[in-house]
């Protein structure tokens, strides 16, 4: 093989090498950041020159929308998900990201575009029809007040080790609760998924 080959190749090796080094360095410096509360660090760490080259455009926005949603603000969270939501993303990763914007936007209790987003995950033939139904539910009982759920949703939520899922379902049954009336209740729930809210987003980040 000619030295010049050789050299190049080399050079490519090289660059992808420093490019992964980088990539992982600043996804935990951000996390560490992340999982300290230091919300504005982590951020400042994205900011960085090499963070910017290193890191998909796509995962850029994500993790600044975990970071502005943690810190509680609406504004700049919503202007990251949008993004995400407009970016030409694979089929499957469209789908992906219109769950985690419908979920995201019940919880601000945004209707509408709550509908628009169901609507879209219905047309997208990559979208997993379980994730679809558990949409479509948390938008009945969220928007529509339904309540028939609760002692299903118990059991399940007893049985239930996954974090996330436990926060879906506190989340749910709070929202049921308070559809039927029941004060008590709706706040337990509300508080444990508060809780399981902050647990979950820790680990959305190192993902």
């Amino acid at each position: 093989m000619h030295p010049g080959v050789i050299a190049f190749i080399v050079l490519v090796v090289a660059y992808f090498l420093f490019k992964e080094g980088f990539r992982r360095y600043y996804e935990a410096k951000y996390e560490g950041f992340f999982e300290t509360g230091h919300y504005k660090e982590a951020i400042e760490a994205l900011d960085k020159m090499p963070a910017r080259l290193t890191l998909t455009t796509y995962r850029q926005y994500y993790l600044r929308f975990l970071c502005y949603q943690a810190m509680d603000d609406e504004e700049m969270a919503t202007r990251m998900i949008e993004l995400l939501v407009r970016m030409r993303n694979s089929a499957k990763r469209q789908a992906q990201t219109l769950a985690v914007a419908f979920n995201y936007f019940t919880q601000l209790g945004n209707k509408d575009r709550c509908k628009e987003l169901l609507a879209q995950l219905k047309a997208s033939k990559a979208a997993d029809r379980a994730v679809v139904a558990d949409c479509q539910l948390t938008y009945d009982i969220v928007f529509s007040k339904k309540h028939g759920y609760i002692d299903q949703m118990e059991q399940m939520l007893k049985k239930e080790k996954n974090p996330a899922l436990q926060g879906k379902l506190c989340f749910l049954l709070w929202k049921q609760y308070a559809n039927k009336g029941d004060k008590t209740h709706a706040k337990q729930y509300k508080r444990r998924f508060e809780e399981l809210t902050k647990t979950n987003t820790n680990q959305q980040a190192a993902a």
